[in-house]
């Protein structure tokens, strides 16, 4: 089980890193799913200690509550995504430099303090949040599945490989960045599928345009 579920992060972390955009035009719900998923494992292993059965059961637990509020809060879908970008991009943080066992009451602080954040400023830089929070969550989301998986190499280590680790991390979200902004255009177009947002919605959910 261990090792499935090691695969799944690592499978399901590449996924969000290269195509968080793409997910959020074509198939939105798996992209909530997917956040859901990796925010509930970030979560679960702040307040246990660790990546196991307790992260596991929260982060299923994440994916499926944020699949199913992608139908219930329709209207309300951008506030959401930038409210849980936010709070991944936050969590994804604390993970990366090691803060989540050290000070887990300010941690818990700033995750609302950054969902809240994200879901006010998403309308006006929307495409950057999704492509920020989903390569950085992504990318942390596989680093700690290779941890999982090869819990005896440092370079997937956080805390025993030093600095190695955190430039992983680091490497992979830029890589993630630099793809999604590379077929930002192509995405953008594509026919929505299962529920995506599709440019004509976009476009008008932005508003008129001022001459």
């Amino acid at each position: 089980m261990l090792f499935s579920f090691a695969v799944l992060l690592i499978l399901c972390g590449f996924a969000i890193m290269a195509f968080g955009l793409f997910l959020f035009y074509a198939w939105l719900p798996i992209l909530y799913g997917l956040f859901g998923l990796e925010i509930g494992l970030l979560l679960g292993q702040w307040l246990s200690g660790e990546v196991g059965v307790f992260a596991f059961i929260l982060g299923i637990v994440g994916a499926v509550v944020l699949f199913c509020a992608t139908y219930l809060l329709e209207p309300y879908r951008r506030a959401l995504i930038g409210f849980s970008g936010g709070a991944l991009l936050t969590l994804s943080l604390a993970y990366l430099l090691g803060l989540d066992h050290l000070i887990g009451g300010i941690i818990g602080t700033a995750l609302v303090v950054a969902g809240v954040v994200g879901a006010i400023i998403v309308p006006q830089v929307f495409d950057s949040i999704i492509i920020a929070a989903s390569a950085f969550g992504g990318a942390t989301m596989a680093m700690a599945g290779a941890h999982l998986l090869l819990p005896g190499v440092g370079l997937f280590d956080r805390f025993a490989g030093g600095f190695p680790p955190r430039l992983m991390t680091i490497v992979l979200t830029a890589i993630g960045i630099g793809w999604q902004f590379r077929n930002i255009e192509k995405w953008v177009q594509f026919q929505p599928m299962l529920g995506g947002v599709s440019a004509a919605a976009k476009s008008n959910q932005a508003g008129p345009t001022i001459p």
